[in-house]
């Protein structure tokens, strides 16, 4: 049964709704247990009001609409889900939810005709941050010595300097991706990228190595490598909700990557 009536007025607010709220969490994850726009969904059995082609904002403002219009307790589940975990969210990507963002989401459900008041006015403002870990100086120092690509010696480095372990290697191998995409000329991404360029059938781009007769197994190798780079790290580091690696695990991956890139220079 149709639970409200979705006029004009109230898509604007809709639309206002997933403005404010679309960075409190990822629409998707890896992880079973992640917390996403897709999981919660799921959980009150509304996830097919995502399943549906478009950015992140147009399936959200879809499935919210959708949820808004059809029922009267589903979109009070959500919400208070989204504002529970995605307060913990922002506070792991060192961007904890402000005020100003509270004020907004207050104003936009009163005219939704959502009370949400206590949900909201129980969530923690406290602008603090945990300490961010430094790596060890001889990690920083023995990757500041290294014959590192220029690709990785800019922002991959200054993050892994910084602190921010995960968002390094994430950069690395994005900046990768577009190194190949360049070289290929080839607009796809990830996986079928590397599949598609390194294929040992027909590459676009040839690893070579010192032996000729050991050139198909070179570039095989290479291919399954670079495939599964983008599976294993680069889609893993995208999502926010991946545990933070240890500073010798991302120095390790950092240089697996700079080898990757040179291998391409070669």
């Amino acid at each position: 049964m149709v639970a409200r009536r979705l006029t004009a007025d109230k898509k604007v607010q809709i639309n206002r709704l997933v403005e404010i709220i679309e960075g409190f969490l990822p629409i998707s994850t890896w992880g079973k247990s992640a917390n996403s726009f897709e999981t919660i969904f799921k959980e009150s059995r509304v996830h097919s009001y995502l399943d549906r082609n478009g950015s992140k904002k147009q399936r959200l403002i879809y499935g919210f609409g959708k949820v808004y219009q059809q029922h009267s307790r589903i979109p009070y589940t959500i919400l208070r889900k989204v504002l529970s975990q995605g307060e913990q969210y922002r506070k792991h990507k060192r961007n904890p939810i402000k005020p100003k963002e509270i004020d907004e989401l207050l104003d936009c459900l009163k005219k939704l005709e959502l009370n949400l008041d206590a949900e909201l006015t129980a969530i923690d403002l406290n602008p603090n941050l945990p300490e961010i870990q430094v790596p060890p100086y001889d990690l920083v120092e023995r990757l500041e010595r290294h014959p590192l690509i220029e690709e990785i010696c800019s922002d991959p480095l200054q993050k892994f300097k910084d602190g921010h372990f995960n968002e390094a290697v994430r950069k690395a191998c994005e900046k990768y991706e577009a190194k190949v995409q360049k070289l290929s000329g080839n607009s796809a991404i990830g996986s079928s990228l590397m599949g598609q360029v390194f294929s040992p059938q027909g590459p676009v781009v040839t690893i070579t190595t010192g032996s000729q007769q050991n050139t198909a197994t070179i570039q095989e190798g290479y291919q399954k490598l670079a495939m599964g780079m983008m599976s294993g790290i680069r889609n893993i580091f995208s999502h926010g909700d991946e545990d933070r690696r240890t500073p010798e695990e991302a120095f390790e991956m950092l240089l697996f990557v700079n080898w990757m890139f040179r291998k391409l220079e070669d």
